[in-house]
């Protein structure tokens, strides 16, 4: 899809798709009538009308379709940020539990490599890539936490959980930027965007009087509102309503608690 379009705001969204199918409805007629055998009539508009009715109805379930798999990828997607949060959150919790004076230094890099995802590689993402000053961030923390050497039962057990915690942070960040490429597949939009031209193409046949130009124009709208509401569930990460950072912004301020 085409990124720029989501630096637009949601209502300016679906109002550009809702007006560019009314205009169509409204113009195309005007050129469908110059093609031979396609030129409008009460004789065959009763057919037409039946047969576009099928089609609105056909196009509405595959809108409908898509936009159950773009909700099912933004919950995923929304599922990866949390859980990053939470295992932020538990490894700078668990290092708080150590009770070795000599960990603090490893919290404040867990904390930085946590306030450099929100300041850094959220806006990133918005490219489909990493921050590499994020990556290296996370170095100082995995190499803290590998230096630890647990003596008592105790520190050797939540030295274990540290290590989980050190391999999900990194597994999760994985596989949250993996997600960035997180979308409908492109068959997906061919139908929607074919199902939508057949729909107005087979409208546009139906012997146009202005109450009727009204009530398709109007059908039209609804279908472009639909078709840009999808456009805007597609990619998780980007526009007005994209997955955002505020469980990690969370984590860190338990951490920050923490620390005080």
């Amino acid at each position: 899809m085409i990124d720029w379009l989501y630096t637009f705001s949601e209502l300016t969204l679906l109002a550009i798709s809702a007006i560019i199918l009314a205009v169509a409805i409204i113009l195309l007629p005007h050129l469908i009538r110059r093609l031979p055998y396609m030129t409008p009539s009460d004789f065959n508009t009763d057919f037409v009308i039946r047969v576009q009715t099928t089609l609105f109805t056909m196009t509405s379930l595959v809108l409908a379709f898509t936009l159950v798999q773009a909700d099912r990828n933004f919950r995923e997607a929304d599922a990866l940020v949390q859980a990053e949060a939470s295992q932020i959150n538990g490894l700078d919790r668990l290092l708080t539990r150590y009770g070795d004076p000599g960990v603090a230094a490893i919290r404040l890099h867990l904390l930085a490599y946590a306030k450099s995802i929100v300041k850094d590689e959220w806006p990133a993402m918005l490219t489909d890539q990493g921050s590499e000053k994020t990556r290296a961030l996370y170095v100082p923390v995995a190499q803290g936490i590998l230096a630890i050497d647990p003596t008592t039962p105790r520190q050797i057990q939540i030295y274990a959980e540290m290590l989980k915690s050190l391999d999900g942070i990194a597994e999760v960040r994985d596989q949250r930027l993996n997600a960035l490429g997180l979308g409908l597949p492109a068959i997906y939009w061919q139908v929607v965007l074919f199902s939508a031209f057949m729909v107005i193409l087979v409208s546009a046949t139906i012997e146009q009087t202005p109450f009727r130009a009204a009530v398709l124009a109007a059908q039209a709208a609804v279908l472009g509102a639909f078709i840009g509401f999808v456009f805007l569930m597609d990619q998780p990460f980007k526009g007005d309503t994209a997955v955002d950072a505020d469980s990690i912004v969370q984590a860190i301020a338990r951490m920050e608690g923490r620390t005080k």
